[in-house]
């Protein structure tokens, strides 16, 4: 009868890890999802890693030799939640505990394989939460609401739930700040780096805006380690008695828009107001430069659309606004309507030497880049309160993508052709609701309501490669192309298709979301998503 309740209890643990990871072909971080913190709840120290939990970006894994912060666990790996409520290293076992708001889990590999454990099955109501966890000998300690609930250290079996631990030596990790006397007293006689200032349990950075301490912990080689409610991360040891901040990836909670430029990707969001900002990410060492809304003059918040970047400007296409940056002389300024701004919403940048052209929800817009002003070309009122989505130059020519259908406007023929017009067409689909377009070696890819059309420059013809029931019809908001493949960024995951062979591959993974903007390299492609930033390493998948 025992070996039969072993057996189910095996059963249970493998029904459990079913889909803890997105898919078997992948490595742990072959997909990585980058999210901002918001919020830091809980820190733990392990061999190599400090892992900080954040509220909203999962597990931020802090390098303890290099003193960097590594590839974030997040819901790529497992997880069933970004919004970590606690997170315990167990150096006797070495497995990781991560508590979500409705589960427990832990991994022996403490990158993926994660083991999930309901909440409620363990006896706890859906109302509770994990606050902390801790470790003794033989057993792991989860800290709910009311209670304790007390688990075996190598399987997560139930061993009981107690008004109070019935073990006094438990190892705990952090959990909320409630003035314990070993984290006041770094308050009380700690400094503090980089502008920043501490007043009793509040954060005063260099502005004066005030955080409050969340969370703290205290290694057992002297790392100090202080989260703040405002995602805000510190770090220093008790030799030096400092304390500095320390950034993971980005600030973005949401891409909305993506930019890339040599090695620095600039991410813009929609949610402007968790994001904070407009981020300038390093692509060789994860680290970013937040362009803060708040911190900085003549920033005025908002969306973010679209992004373009060129001789040392950034363009940034907001709701009715345009922000530009000069990187030489390090100042930002809004461009309104006045300026030549379109109103609504900026869903793309273009630019060439002389002009800045801007695609909006109410319609198309050309700047003089010299003036920052509108040098209107004449075409401008064929698209007034409609739709572009798309705008980019080919060969001297202006391509539009619009909800109407897709246009060109020559410079050296000035006049507004229709796709039709520019050679034979191949298939009776019309061109309506052209969301994307992408030139590749002499070949002009677009996406729209009809699917996929292939343009010839040298034959200067159309065909239809393939329908919208390929990708079931989905919205496609962006395109990237290379020498094989055609890569769709949809309303809920990833579509690679094969331009040899015709052959789809869906990655439509939860913690993808709608993909709004595709950054494609030799071997990685960037994802801009309503989750994050998210980076795959697409050649794994061959």
């Amino acid at each position: 009868m025992l070996g039969l309740v072993y057996k189910i209890i095996l059963l249970l643990i493998l029904l459990n890890n079913i889909g803890a990871q997105p898919d078997s072909r992948f490595s742990p971080f072959d997909w990585v999802l980058y999210s901002g913190a918001r919020k830091i709840s809980s820190i733990t120290e392990g061999f190599t890693f400090a892992y900080i939990g954040t509220e909203s970006g999962g597990l931020k894994r802090f390098n303890l030799f290099g003193n960097y912060f590594d590839e974030p666990i997040t819901t790529a790996q497992g997880l069933e939640n970004n919004n970590i409520t606690a997170v315990h290293f167990d150096k006797g076992t070495g497995l990781i505990w991560v508590s979500t708001p409705q589960h427990i889990q832990y991994s022996f590999s403490r990158e993926g394989d994660w083991y999930s454990f309901d909440l409620q099955n363990l006896g706890l109501s859906k109302y509770d939460q994990i606050k902390q966890i801790g470790s003794s000998s033989n057993y792991i300690w989860l800290k709910a609401r009311s209670s304790y609930v007390k688990l075996g250290n190598s399987s997560g079996t139930l061993i009981g739930i107690y008004p109070s631990p019935d073990e006094l030596n438990i190892n705990w990790s952090s959990g909320k700040y409630i003035g314990q006397n070993d984290i006041k007293e770094i308050l009380m006689n700690y400094h503090i780096l980089d502008g920043w200032t501490l007043n009793g349990d509040q954060l005063l950075d260099r502005l004066g805006r005030i955080s409050t301490i969340s969370t703290g912990f205290i290694g057992n080689h002297g790392n100090v380690f202080l989260g703040s409610d405002n995602g805000d991360i510190f770090f220093g040891t008790k030799t030096m008695e400092t304390l500095s901040p320390v950034i993971p990836d980005i600030d973005n909670t949401d891409v909305l828009s993506l930019y890339k430029s040599v090695d620095q990707l600039w991410v813009g969001s929609y949610d402007f107001i968790s994001s904070k900002g407009i981020s300038k990410l390093d692509m060789r060492t994860n680290s970013s430069q937040l362009y803060s809304f708040e911190e900085t003059i003549n920033m005025t918040p908002s969306p973010i659309y679209s992004i373009y970047q060129s001789d040392h400007e950034v363009w940034a296409g907001g709701e009715g606004l345009i922000l530009y940056f000069d990187q030489k002389d390090n100042y930002w300024r809004t461009l309104g309507e006045g300026r030549g701004s379109p109103s609504g919403k900026i869903w793309d940048l273009y630019g060439n030497e002389v002009h800045i052209w801007a695609a909006s929800s109410m319609g198309l817009r050309r700047i003089e880049r010299a003036t920052m002003s509108e040098d209107p070309i004449g075409i401008e009122g064929y698209f007034e309160q409609r739709h572009v989505y798309d705008v980019t130059e080919i060969d001297d020519q202006i391509w539009i993508g619009s909800i109407m259908g897709l246009y060109i406007f020559s410079y050296d023929n000035p006049q507004l052709l229709q796709a039709n017009d520019i050679g034979r067409k191949n298939f009776p689909e019309r061109f309506y609701k052209i969301t994307a377009i992408e030139e590749y070696n002499r070949l002009i890819y677009v996406v729209g309501e009809m699917g996929i059309a292939k343009f010839n420059m040298e034959e200067r013809e159309w065909d239809l490669l393939y329908t919208s029931g390929v990708y079931q019809g989905k919205t496609v908001y962006s395109l990237a192309v290379n020498d094989k493949y055609l890569f769709l960024g949809t309303d809920n995951g990833l579509i690679r298709v094969n331009k040899r062979t015709g052959l789809i591959k869906d990655y439509l993974f939860p913690f993808i979301g709608q993909i709004n903007e595709i950054v494609l390299e030799e071997k990685i492609v960037w994802l801009g998503t309503s989750t994050g930033l998210v980076k795959f390493k697409w050649k794994r998948d061959l």
